[in-house]
């Protein structure tokens, strides 16, 4: 071969190279597999979400808050069946108001583990009853992690009938105690709650809607919130609420009194309320109930709608087995365990449409370990 020839042969080859290159589908700004979707306004998904979903559902957890230390300040100071019906009904006005706001545990949520603080249960009651008689108690410490937040308010007002609540607040000899504990728990729930939705509003939410972390990378905004979403859901949504307590998540073995709400005994309605939130943030519907830019409009955009339509219609048919269920949990695991069993059934089959289907079309890397095999 000339020197000429193989001029021109090298010329080939790195105009080759060079067209290659441009045409490499891993390129995000190419609409490769980091960046999947064409044409689809991921941005203006997150600003529907992050103003109109995740802001309001703190703010309305803040206003159940306040009314609730409203209400267990009347009742602490005046015992009655009156201002107990009324600090309960607070109390749960609280906890469904968490329901639509635990799902997003990650940002100031994660720093704060606002989760834990405030909703590990059950309630260590033998703990809670040793803080009220010792006194001495760190709220938000590991070792009160359980005796503190909604569990330990559900037990201090729901602990036996109404007459024996009334009387251990007004007449038992640790009755003092026992206000002063009711007080400072739900001063520590404020606290928290408070802190956490400050900071969206202060500054997260402008880290939330950077342009920056609209990706689908493992730190964007995108990969945080979906991540939050299906770890919530099976973790925290199928096996907390249902599977542990049912036995299918706890080895055979039923455990009944393991339900959320043991003491206040509507863990099927705190059920029922977190998967339709779950529900409204897969779909992007406000406060209000306005359907804007969510989940569901990215997978029509990527050729999807089956399973958009599959995963809403799955939320639909987990919502309806669960009203299918009676309060209090642990008598209906008790009376008809299949009952819940097949409650569970439906809501697992979520789990592989949410982890494996969303997450794959998507191109969003799960991040959390996953210890159950689905």
């Amino acid at each position: 071969m000339t020197r000429s020839h193989r001029l021109f042969s090298l010329v080939l080859l790195v105009s080759a190279g060079l067209l290659l290159s441009s045409c490499d589908s891993s390129d995000p700004d190419d609409g490769g597999p980091d960046m999947p979707e064409p044409g689809f306004d991921r941005a203006a998904m997150l600003e529907n979400i992050g103003q109109n979903v995740i802001t309001p559902a703190y703010a309305a957890l803040e206003q159940a808050t306040a009314a609730l230390s409203t209400a267990a300040d009347g009742f602490a100071a005046a015992p009655s069946a009156s201002t107990l019906d009324a600090a309960q009904a607070a109390l749960k006005d609280a906890r469904m108001a968490w329901q639509a706001a635990n799902l997003f545990q990650f940002g100031p949520a994660e720093s704060a583990v606002l989760r834990g603080s405030l909703n590990t249960y059950p309630a260590d009651t033998d703990r809670i009853e040793a803080n009220i008689s010792e006194g001495g108690y760190v709220l938000g410490t590991v070792a009160n992690q359980a005796a503190g937040g909604f569990p330990t308010l559900g037990y201090l007002l729901h602990s036996g009938t109404d007459e024996d609540v009334v009387a251990l607040f007004s007449t038992d000899a640790l009755a003092t105690p026992r206000a002063q504990y009711l007080a400072d728990n739900v001063a520590f729930v404020r606290a928290n709650v408070n802190n956490v939705a400050n900071q969206w509003r202060a500054t997260y939410l402008n880290t939330f809607l950077s342009p920056d972390q609209a990706g689908v990378d493992v730190g964007s905004s995108v990969g945080q919130l979906t991540n939050a979403m299906v770890l919530h859901y099976e973790r925290f949504l199928r096996d907390g609420k249902i599977g542990i307590p049912a036995g299918v998540r706890s080895a055979g073995i039923p455990r009944p009194l393991l339900v959320e709400a043991l003491y206040a005994g509507y863990s099927v309605e705190l059920a029922v309320a977190n998967v339709e939130a779950m529900r409204r943030l897969f779909k992007g519907i406000s406060a209000d109930g306005a359907d804007g830019l969510g989940y569901d409009d990215y997978l029509v955009s990527l050729d999807n709608q089956a399973l958009s339509e599959d995963i809403d219609g799955a939320f639909v048919n987990i919502v309806t087995s669960l009203q299918g269920l009676n309060d209090p949990l642990p008598k209906q695991i008790e009376d008809d365990p299949q009952l819940v069993n097949d409650t569970f059934v439906a809501m697992q089959q979520l789990v592989a449409l949410l982890k494996a289907d969303l997450t794959s079309v998507l191109g969003v890397t799960i991040t959390f370990q996953d210890t159950d095999g689905d």
